[in-house]
């Protein structure tokens, strides 16, 4: 007499809600029913409960009578209504199993959300103490935080108050409170309608055309698994999944985007919860009921290649890797073109100039170099953007923007003057260093000073005698400092001169192979963390040899240098910023030749 449908109305969420309420007092038997146990003060309870079932699956449960005198205790259902419970709430009633909300609930309307509130609180005997809120309590605080997410997507306040645990040694007694807002503590329009929506709005936001008469499906998977935290869920359940494939299909041929797969298609952990795995779990199945005849192409994009499934990237689903590197200095002029179109140049203005001094920048850092130009353009009241405004934005990327309300005293800025006069001239004379692009004394950023060096054009690889150059330049500054100063006086600005120093000597000895003591290996991080104590400490002694050798040379050469360090420092105090042939006047002792800056940008 049990129906073959059951329809999700909001009694079937009440009555789960019931259920889930009663699960510490339900019985499987051995013929798998399902006895559902109530007090003697729940007969009013355990009739409301019979009277929904009644509704919901057109049956009446058995009764259970300890004695002809009493009333009765229990109720009892067939295993096919036993199962259907089960499988809808997560296997509650077994051993060890934790609340989950109902499946179908994720996509369902606020009524029926509000009914399986509703139900849970009859069922626990809660009975909330206004009109505006209904107060959930609960040890499980993933039922709870579920609860809060449902709450979220109808737009519906709900507060999860956690206990401080301090050292109590079960945590997982520890009572959470959830409070949800009802009636008027919903959101509302302005003209006062519930804007809480009917059901879920569809994934897919929009259908753009393409040259081939196709269609494409553009949709980001960290929007989509939004639902898994944060305070505005966003849910892409399963069924979304679905319907993208089904409507792939329908519009072939056709291609379906997927940007930042990672946060939908990352590895699978047995200890993940069911319904974070679900997402995955049907893209993994729809991508393998594809034929290669049908005309749908499907494409995704992450940063993160290595944290993705191994079943996502196998034959027959996403099988085609394309590694897109930084663009190479045609890439960039080709990218500097394309977003130039709308930008006023100078008739001085070369684009790939401009892309031959931007090595290492990525598409978007050349198209904020183009806007940085163009504001700075604006600001000086230019009709046309020029090379100093193309030049100020290269420097603005590469080294910061100026702090020039920042306070510096005589004796900081000579230090700093010195320190990268340090720099600058270990990159001049040291062999295999790259060239010079600029010098400042002016504070950017955190730092007070700045050396900018720059590749003449794209590196793929680096050898031996070019990173113990970058490992000179970096000593450079704190050698000038102490050259200058003196061992006791020299600043703490070395530190991340030091950082960078000591990464590149480390990755020298442990991954490339280019000391004669440690050999050719190449230890990562993890791999070094299981080497003895020796042979850890042999590592350390070498990367600290690295450094003081280093140290020795670049004390020598500016020490031999010195009165080009003096005249270097004076021009950098002097002037704050050189450029590359500055420099080399400056170094010469010859005058530095400037045009006068106009007096409305003073």
């Amino acid at each position: 007499g049990i129906s073959e449908e059951i329809e999700a109305t909001p009694d079937l969420a009440r009555l789960l809600g019931l259920y889930m309420a009663k699960d510490a007092s339900c019985v499987s038997t051995d013929s798998g029913d399902v006895c559902i146990g109530f007090g003697g003060s729940e007969q009013n309870l355990m009739s409301h409960f019979a009277r929904i079932a009644q509704n919901v699956f057109g049956f009446d449960g058995k009764t259970v009578l300890p004695s002809k005198d009493e009333h009765p205790t229990a109720l009892v259902y067939p295993e096919l209504i036993a199962r259907f419970l089960a499988r809808q709430c997560e296997g509650t009633c077994s051993e060890g199993a934790r609340k989950r909300v109902p499946e179908f609930l994720w996509t369902a309307s606020a009524e029926h959300c509000q009914a399986f509130v509703d139900g849970y609180l009859q069922g626990t005997g809660v009975v909330g103490d206004n009109d505006l809120k209904d107060v959930v309590k609960s040890t499980d605080m993933g039922f709870l935080r579920e609860l809060t997410w449902l709450a979220s997507i109808h737009r519906v306040n709900a507060v999860l108050t956690m206990p401080s645990f301090g050292n109590s040694a079960n945590q997982e007694e520890q009572v959470c409170k959830l409070e949800i807002g009802r009636g008027s503590a919903r959101a509302h329009h302005a003209d006062g309608s519930d804007a809480s929506p009917a059901h879920k709005a569809a994934v897919i936001e929009s259908i753009e055309r393409v040259p081939f008469s196709g269609y494409v499906y553009d949709f980001c998977g960290c929007d989509n698994e939004a639902f898994f935290g944060g305070n505005n869920p966003v849910l892409l359940h399963n069924s979304k999944v679905r319907s993208l494939f089904s409507a792939a299909r329908e519009k072939a041929p056709s291609i379906v985007f997927i940007d930042e797969i990672d946060a939908i298609g990352s590895k699978r952990n047995p200890r993940d919860q069911t319904y974070m795995k679900q997402t995955l779990n049907q893209l993994l199945v729809d991508l393998d009921g594809f034929a290669q005849t049908e005309g749908v192409i499907f494409m995704a994009a992450t940063n993160f290649p290595e944290v993705l499934d191994p079943a996502l990237t196998r034959p027959g689903r996403f099988d085609r890797i394309v590694q897109v590197p930084l663009p190479d200095v045609r890439g960039r002029a080709a990218i500097l073109k394309t977003h130039a179109k709308k930008i006023h140049l100078a008739d001085d203005v070369d684009l790939s100039v401009v892309a031959r001094g931007t090595p290492g920048f990525s598409g978007a850092e050349l198209q904020n170099l183009l806007n940085i130009a163009a504001i700075e353009a604006t600001k000086q009241r230019a009709k046309k953007v020029n090379n100093k405004h193309l030049d100020f934005a290269k420097d603005r990327i590469i080294m910061g923007s100026e702090r020039k309300s920042a306070v510096i005293t005589p004796e900081s800025k000579l230090a700093t003057a010195y320190h990268e006069g340090g720099h600058t001239l270990a990159a001049m004379y040291t062999p295999g260093a790259l060239p010079l692009h600029k010098v400042t004394v002016m504070p950017r950023g955190h730092a007070l000073g700045v050396t900018v060096q720059l590749p003449e054009i794209d590196r793929d690889s680096v050898n031996k005698s070019e990173y113990l150059a970058e490992i000179d330049v970096c000593m450079g500054g704190r050698a000038a400092e102490e050259i200058v100063l003196g061992v006791e006086k020299v600043t703490s600005g070395c530190s991340s001169d030091l950082e960078r120093a000591t990464k590149v000597a480390t990755a020298m000895v442990t991954q490339f192979g280019m000391n004669e003591r440690i050999g050719l290996v190449a230890y990562g991080p993890e791999e070094r963390d299981k080497l003895s104590a020796e042979g850890k400490r042999a590592i350390e002694d070498q990367v600290r040899s690295i450094n003081e050798e280093s140290n020795k040379r670049v004390m020598e050469l500016l020490q031999n240098h010195r009165e080009e360090l003096d005249r270097l420092a004076k021009a950098l105090v002097e002037y704050e910023t050189l450029d590359k042939n500055e420099i080399e006047r400056a170094v010469k002792g010859l005058p530095i030749e400037r045009e006068p800056v106009p007096k409305e940008l003073k």
